[in-house]
């Protein structure tokens, strides 16, 4: 008998746990993305269908972009993808390029929800400026407890050779001085382009040295393997093994989608095959220990890239995985970079989150097979939790025109289960028999 008392009152602390935390949170999901050489035109246009699908797929929060061409460009991407994903998407003003002799620009748009733009400004750097945003979570305490961090978003200098690797160091450095000029515990994420073919390079090692004035990591942590100090200089007698080009970072590489042009709507791109890691989004050391905000541990992800697809184009059916064909095919007609992806997480609630008061199971909570529910309100996505605490699954939903959601629970196995999503006051409990 007091062994049962003993399990039951653990299994009530574990709920209210669970329910205090999958509550009092918001989750910020950051894309960035090389969008080649988009602008005003009709090129342009007709792949924008295409971003379309894959930000409904991947339905970000912050949207970082690089080789935005022009304004007008920036206006037709913002009114004819990202509104339609997310009515309360907003845009930064747009700048034009203030460094070297360059047409391409960095821009973001973001979701209003969760997130306050406070200030922009351009960082003059090498080859392209460097673009910083200030934003405040949208909290229900920010007036009293803000919660700022910072976003530069950058497109280093492309190709080989010492001459341009010398010309992606000169952008860190000037990223990195600038740093001198903000709070050194300033939550910062650095993303862009950076075209570095391997983490020894200069460039590299100058943004993760740890004298920085803010330290910068990579999430995931994955460097290429160091030069070995022979004498040899790896640039001039190449071998893959000290770059990302070889196949031990084939889950991670973002660069080329294709091995061929012919065909798209946009043949511009190159055509290297995904071989690369040229995409990235780097956080300052903070991230890793501040209960403010934080990383989500294994968010970070190269989206559309299933693992597989060394040297080949990322539509190839060979290629198959966890994303699916559709997103594929939509990667590859839109850019020949695929993009890159993290998120971040604060415990407080962002104050434009209303709870949602009708949300009834059609029928019973005990089910086999599926859950249908009904609701006034439009829900993306639900979390599964097993009784213990413990996140099952995240399903994406989209309601119907009788309001009605349907819910596929066969995957998981019988049990008590919990269906939690932060606009619920409180989780739905369901049974699988």
């Amino acid at each position: 008998m007091r062994n049962c008392s003993s399990r039951r009152i653990s299994i009530f602390l574990i709920l209210n746990l669970f329910i205090s935390v999958s509550f009092g949170q918001t989750r910020i999901k950051a894309m960035m993305y090389n969008i080649l050489n988009y602008s005003n035109s009709e090129i342009s246009r007709n792949k924008t269908p295409f971003l379309s699908t894959i930000l409904e797929e991947v339905r970000p929060d912050l949207f970082m972009v690089c080789e935005l061409v022009d304004e007008i460009g920036s206006d037709y991407l913002f009114d004819n993808a990202i509104i339609p994903y997310n009515e309360n998407f907003q845009k930064a003003p747009f700048e034009e390029n203030q460094s070297g002799n360059s047409d391409l620009q960095q821009m973001v748009y973001y979701n209003t929800k969760k997130l306050i733009l406070e200030e922009t400004r351009v960082i003059t750097a090498d080859t392209r400026d460097i673009n910083k945003y200030t934003f405040k979570i949208n909290t229900e305490n920010a007036s009293t407890h803000p919660i700022i961090f910072e976003v530069f978003v950058t497109h280093l200098k492309a190709s080989t050779g010492y001459s341009n690797r010398q010309r992606r160091l000169n952008s860190i450095q000037s990223f990195v001085s600038f740093t001198n000029n903000i709070e050194n515990d300033s939550h910062v994420l650095f993303a862009g382009d950076f075209n570095f073919y391997t983490s020894n390079e200069e460039g590299y090692q100058y943004l993760i040295d740890d004298t920085n004035p803010i330290v910068i990591i990579d999430p995931i942590d994955r460097p290429s393997p160091n030069f070995p100090d022979d004498g040899v200089d790896y640039y001039e007698n190449y071998d893959s093994t000290y770059f990302w080009n070889n196949s031990s970072f084939a889950d991670i590489h973002s660069q080329s989608t294709r091995t061929f042009n012919s065909g798209f709507i946009d043949d511009s791109g190159s055509t290297g095959g995904l071989d690369d890691r040229f995409d990235f989004i780097m956080m300052s050391k903070n991230f890793n220990t501040s209960s403010d905000l934080y990383y989500v541990n294994n968010s970070y992800e190269t989206i559309g890239n299933n693992g597989n697809c060394y040297n080949s184009y990322i539509s190839n059916t060979n290629c198959s995985g966890e994303y699916s064909q559709n997103l594929r095919n939509a990667l590859i007609e839109f850019s020949d970079h695929l993009p890159v992806v993290m998120e971040i997480e604060t415990l407080e609630n962002t104050l434009t989150t209303s709870s949602i008061n009708e949300i009834n199971f059609i029928g019973s909570n005990l089910t086999e097979d599926y859950l249908d529910m009904i609701s006034n309100e439009n829900i993306d996505n639900f979390k599964i939790y097993a009784i213990t605490g413990q996140l099952i699954k995240v399903i994406f939903t989209k309601k119907t025109s009788d309001n009605s959601i349907r819910i596929d629970v066969r995957h998981i196995s019988k049990g008590i289960y919990y269906l939690s999503h932060q606009k619920l006051k409180k989780p739905l409990k369901f049974i699988k028999i």
